[in-house]
């Protein structure tokens, strides 16, 4: 009897587990990754087998309109901020002797 009892208890901690550990993840823990610069390829897995959509690092029913930046003269692009913009000193003379 004693053979049987640690036989079975001995079976069920070597037994193995059929969930994977994204199962206890939400989705918006998913959808946060998302926003990552290197999004790990079994997060990649997960969410387009929940068939989740994104946006902002959270899910969302339907995904919000993009703002094109193609306009009739080609790509656009935000304009730098002002106070970034380094002004040249154009008092400096730079010569270059070969």
């Amino acid at each position: 009897m004693k053979k049987l009892i640690s036989t079975l208890f001995i079976s069920s901690l070597l037994s193995t587990s059929h969930a994977s550990y994204l199962d206890d993840w939400s989705n918006n823990d998913l959808c946060g990754w998302m926003q990552s610069t290197s999004i790990p390829k079994y997060i990649l897995n997960e969410v387009d087998k929940r068939k989740i959509l994104c946006s902002g690092g959270i899910e969302v029913s339907v995904l919000p309109p993009s703002k094109s930046n193609v306009s009739k003269h080609g790509t656009t692009f935000a304009s730098p901020d002002p106070s970034l913009v380094i002004k040249v000193n154009s008092e400096i003379k730079v010569e270059y002797s070969y």
